[in-house]
C-alpha cells in the first residue's frame, strides 16, 4: 500500500539552504537551541509499516536518521553521541570561502560520526529524544470512562508502531568520547521518560527486569562502574557477544545479563580464526554458521538479544546471504546502513 500520509520533512541539505531551513543554519551561539518540529506523526509514519528486526546504523547519512529508521519498520536506531564538559567554538571557512564559527556548549549532547562535522542544531534531543517522546505520549494517552471512575484500557504501556503498538523499540546512543560525562548529562535527559513509565529498566535489589516501550543501550565508550553501580538500571551496555562461549564463566555471564539487554561483536571477532577473510568475499560455509549459531543461542540462554557489526556492505548478493543466514540462525538485531534496501529484503 503506498502512504499518502507522509509528508515531506524540511530539508537539512545545509549546501542548499533556503528559507525554510534557515533553522538548520543555526550556529549556536544563543543561549537556547531551536527545536525542529516534529512534521510526522505516529500514524503517518508507520500505518502501513510493519516492524523488522532491523538496527539502523550510521544515522550520520541520512537527512532524518529517526523518521527514516522507524518508517522502514527498524525495531532498534543507533545515534552516536558526542558530550563535551566545556563549551567551545569552531572556526573554519564555508564553502563559499568566507569565515564559519559554530558555538558548541555544555548542556547538550550532540549528534554525528566525526567531531568536525557536528552541527549546533543537531542535538540529541531534537533528532532523537523529542520527538521519540512526543510519539509516546501521543500513544499512551489517559482514559476515564465518562459516568465513573476507572479506565476500559490496560494499564500499561504502548509503543509507536501504528500496525504494532506493543512493539518495543531499542534506542542506542555510541559514545564517541568521555563514557562518564556523557552519560551524567544522558541521564538528566531521559528523566521525562523516566517520569513517564516508558523506560524498561533492572531493578538489582529484587534482581528483577520490568519491561516497557523502550529499551535504551550504551555502545562504544562504556560507562561500565556507573551502570553497575545504579540500583535502578534505565540505560543498559552493549555487552560481549565474543564472550559468549562456553569457555566463559557462568559468573561473568551472568553479570552481562543484568547490565546488557542485547549482545554483540563484529563479525572478524566472532570467525576470525575460521577463515575471516574468505567470508568478505563469498558465502558463509558451514563451519562458520557452525560457530555463529552457537553464539546467540548461548546469549539466548541468558534472556539477551544479539547483533552482529563490521560485516560487508558490498557487493550486495553477498551481503544479501550472509543478512538473510543471520536472521536464520538466530540473531534477533540486523545490522544495516541502507534502510531501503533491507526493507526491501525482507
Amino acid at each position: 500500500m503506498i502512504s499518502v500520509f507522509k509528508p515531506s520533512l524540511v530539508s537539512r541539505d545545509y549546501t542548499n539552504a533556503t528559507l525554510s531551513s534557515s533553522i538548520f543554519q543555526f550556529n549556536g551561539s544563543t543561549t537556547n537551541t531551536p527545536e525542529i518540529p516534529i512534521n510526522y506523526t505516529i500514524e503517518g509514519l508507520t500505518r502501513d509499516v510493519y516492524p523488522k528486526p532491523l538496527h539502523s546504523h550510521n544515522d550520520y547519512w541520512r537527512y532524518h536518521p529517526f523518521y527514516d529508521a522507524l518508517g522502514a519498520g527498524a525495531v532498534s536506531i543507533e545515534s552516536d553521541v558526542w558530550y563535551f564538559p566545556q563549551d567551545y567554538e569552531l572556526e573554519r571557512s564555508d564553502y563559499n570561502k568566507s569565515n564559519e564559527t559554530l558555538y558548541f556548549n555544555s548542556d547538550e549532547i550532540y549528534v554525528g560520526h566525526n567531531q568536525i562535522y557536528l552541527r549546533p542544531i543537531d542535538t540529541l534531543f531534537n533528532l532523537y529524544l523529542n520527538p521519540l517522546l512526543t510519539f509516546l505520549n501521543f500513544a499512551n494517552p489517559e482514559f476515564q470512562y465518562t459516568q465513573q471512575s476507572g479506565s476500559p484500557f490496560e494499564n500499561k504501556k504502548y509503543g509507536v508502531f501504528y500496525n504494532d503498538p506493543e512493539q518495543q523499540v531499542y534506542l542506542w546512543f555510541d559514545f564517541k568520547n568521555d563514557a562518564n560525562s556523557t552519560y551524567d548529562q544522558l541521564k538528566k535527559q531521559i528523566q521525562p521518560f523516566i517520569d513517564k513509565g516508558y523506560l524498561t529498566y533492572y531493578n538489582s535489589t529484587s534482581d528483577s527486569f520490568v519491561n516497557n516501550p523502550l529499551i535504551l543501550t550504551i555502545t562504544g565508550n562504556l560507562p561500565i562502574e556507573k551502570v553497575q553501580d545504579e540500583e535502578t538500571r534505565y540505560l543498559f551496555l552493549d555487552g560481549p557477544l565474543q564472550n559468549f562461549t562456553n569457555g566463559t564463566s557462568e559468573d561473568d555471564l551472568n553479570k552481562w545479563s543484568k547490565l546488557s539487554r542485547v549482545v554483540s561483536s563484529s563479525l572478524e571477532s566472532l570467525i576470525k580464526d575460521d577463515n575471516y577473510q574468505n567470508s568478505k568475499k563469498s558465502n558463509f560455509t558451514d563451519s562458520q554458521k557452525f560457530k555463529l549459531k552457537e553464539y546467540f543461542d548461548k546469549a539466548h540462554e541468558y534472556g539477551l538479544k544479539t547483533r552482529i557489526w563490521g560485516d560487508i556492505t558490498w557487493p550486495i548478493n553477498t551481503f544479501n546471504s550472509h543478512l538473510q543466514d543471520f536472521y536464520i540462525l538466530g540473531s534477533d538485531l540486523l545490522n544495516v546502513d541502507d534502510l531501503q534496501k533491507a526493507k526491501d529484503f525482507f
